[in-house]
């Protein structure tokens, strides 16, 4: 009885996971988890500052307790380290990525998943009768969010410096690196280095606010091109980050040959994913896995398919190191 009871209270956990990513993001989207950023408070003084109705917030707060994102002491609410993660003023905020898995244009597309599954079909195109590429340069919230969400959910690359030694690159390329936040990072480690941003165009805005004082320093330019076309990047490293599980193997060719095409004698291809094990389980990795055949045409991939994918390209894998939250740096060369 006691094995079933903690069966039950797992699976119980599984099948409310819905439930309780609605109650953080809600704590987000109401200012709570702000709010508390600033000091501790009680639920009256919350719900009176922020215009909310005080007996159902006591609920959600006890909840939040119990998730451990707050911690209560004497009728007082604070945030605990995991939910000072989803303060919007945190350097490695996940609270956009909060909001982003409860976006409706999410949670629509794994709706789909059982029918995919059945039929084969891709989960997003079948909901929305369009790719989510597409779906997004039609809906500027939507994009603006997941764009904010996918850098959110960029805190691993926070440690590449520590994991790679780019000293020797006197010149990096973030191939499809979102706002800029990655390439900022390393430009801060790493004074002497130039570093180029190649996104599509409309993410260029974004990224060139954040790239301002690099640009005017002369230490960075961006690159409008699709890299599904042309790298048109001259480089001593080039990193793909969160970049091929998005797209199918035909793609991935195309965009690896495009980076080869580009590298010079000793350049490094630095590919930043979710390189599956094959000897062990890996959930996070599992879980994003089937994300991606809801979302895309990609998947996760574990280290002899992307081997497989280089070698077309001239390419090789020379080595693989661990980053946070089961990301990976695949470092690949023509050498």
């Amino acid at each position: 009885m006691a094995g079933d009871e903690g069966e039950d209270h797992g699976l119980l956990r599984l099948l409310m996971g819905p439930w309780l990513a609605e109650a953080v993001a809600a704590a987000v989207r109401l200012g709570v988890i702000d709010r508390l950023g600033g000091a501790p408070a009680s639920a009256g003084e919350l719900a009176e500052g922020l215009s909310l109705a005080a007996d159902p917030l006591q609920r959600l707060l006890r909840l939040l307790v119990g998730l451990e994102v707050l911690e209560e002491r004497d009728g007082r609410f604070a945030l605990a380290p995991m939910g000072e993660r989803l303060h919007s003023r945190h350097p490695s905020s996940m609270r956009d990525l909060a909001l982003l898995y409860r976006s409706d244009f999410f949670l629509g597309a794994w709706r789909g998943l059982a029918d995919s599954v059945r039929t084969g079909h891709q989960a997003f195109a079948s909901v929305y009768g369009r790719d989510v590429y597409t779906y997004l340069a039609e809906h500027p919230a939507e994009a603006a969010l997941f764009d904010s969400g996918m850098a959110a959910g960029g805190s691993f690359a926070d440690a590449l410096p520590a994991v790679y030694d780019f000293s020797r690159a006197g010149r990096v390329a973030d191939i499809g690196g979102g706002d800029g936040s990655r390439l900022a990072a390393l430009l801060k480690a790493y004074p002497g280095m130039h570093g180029v941003l190649q996104e599509r165009p409309q993410v260029l805005a974004g990224a060139r606010e954040r790239l301002g004082s690099h640009i005017d320093e002369g230490r960075c330019e961006l690159v409008g091109a699709d890299f599904l076309a042309e790298v048109p990047v001259a480089a001593d490293a080039y990193l793909l980050c969160r970049v091929l599980h998005n797209w199918d193997d035909d793609s991935c060719g195309r965009i690896l040959a495009n980076c080869a095409a580009a590298m010079g004698p000793g350049a490094r291809l630095l590919i930043l994913e979710r390189v599956m094990p094959d000897d062990r389980q890996a959930w996070l990795s599992r879980a994003f896995d089937v994300h991606m055949m809801v979302m895309t045409t990609g998947r996760e991939r574990t280290a002899a398919e992307y081997e497989a994918l280089l070698r077309p390209a001239g390419l090789g894998t020379l080595e693989i190191r661990d980053l946070g939250a089961e990301m990976r740096v695949l470092v690949a060369g023509g050498d």
